[in-house]
């Protein structure tokens, strides 16, 4: 993240413009021809053991019972404490807004269930996309892109202001891309509900990134003598 980032740059406005008009796309079923055809191809390359297990790993690490961890791990220690703090807010706003927003679109979830080739844990179960029930059948937008992809923009907006290193920030965005490609191999989600987590998860972490100040330290002893 470039630390010129500002909330009335050009860019952002086109990602909110972005995120608005997909959002009518995917409800007028526009996009239902490319997001079966790229849910059919991952449909028929599962079944491999290696990729199968890296997958649910990788899905796993993005869950929200892991990145809540990873949040007040973060808050805990004093350099990274703002992160933190930013973080958890993020993933409380996404998760309210995006219960939300699914009913409005109601984009259904993907047809076919991903079925492993080997046994699964005892009680082990891939997490839903979201805790409600009037969300659980719905995609658009993907709430596990959005929190990820939120986590890498709050971690590389501090990587640019703090340690003028942008290059660790545009490597980070492996995580939420590799996320996208596990929800879709696991067939919980389709690639446009990927696009839209993705383009969400932008927008709410730079306002608060901005609204709340990251690019200003977070001091401690302001109330001190």
């Amino acid at each position: 993240m470039s630390h010129q980032l500002n909330l009335k740059t050009k860019a952002f406005g086109v990602i909110i413009l972005t995120f608005i008009v997909l959002s009518f796309l995917v409800t007028i079923g526009a996009t239902n021809n490319i997001d079966n055809l790229i849910s059919n191809y991952f449909l028929h390359i599962g079944g491999n053991f290696t990729i199968d297990i890296s997958m649910i790993i990788i899905s796993s690490i993005g869950d929200l019972f892991s990145m809540l961890i990873i949040g007040i791990i973060l808050t805990i220690i004093r350099r990274t404490r703002k992160i933190g703090l930013i973080f958890l807010i993020s993933i409380v706003i996404l998760s309210i807004s995006i219960m939300y927003i699914k009913p409005l679109i109601g984009r259904s979830s993907p047809l076919e269930q991903y079925i492993p080739q080997y046994h699964m844990p005892e009680k082990y179960i891939i997490e839903n996309d979201s805790m409600m029930p009037i969300a659980w059948d719905l995609s658009f937008p993907s709430n596990h892109v959005a929190r990820n992809t939120a986590f890498i923009i709050i971690i590389g907006y501090w990587f640019s202001f703090f340690k003028n290193n942008t290059w660790i920030g545009k490597l980070l965005w492996l995580f939420p891309m590799m996320i996208g490609v596990s929800r879709l191999y696991l067939l919980q989600h389709y690639f446009f509900d990927i696009i839209g987590g993705a383009l969400y998860g932008v927008i709410i972490s730079i306002i608060l990134c901005k609204v709340l100040k990251l690019n200003e330290p977070f001091i401690t002893n302001k109330f001190k003598k």
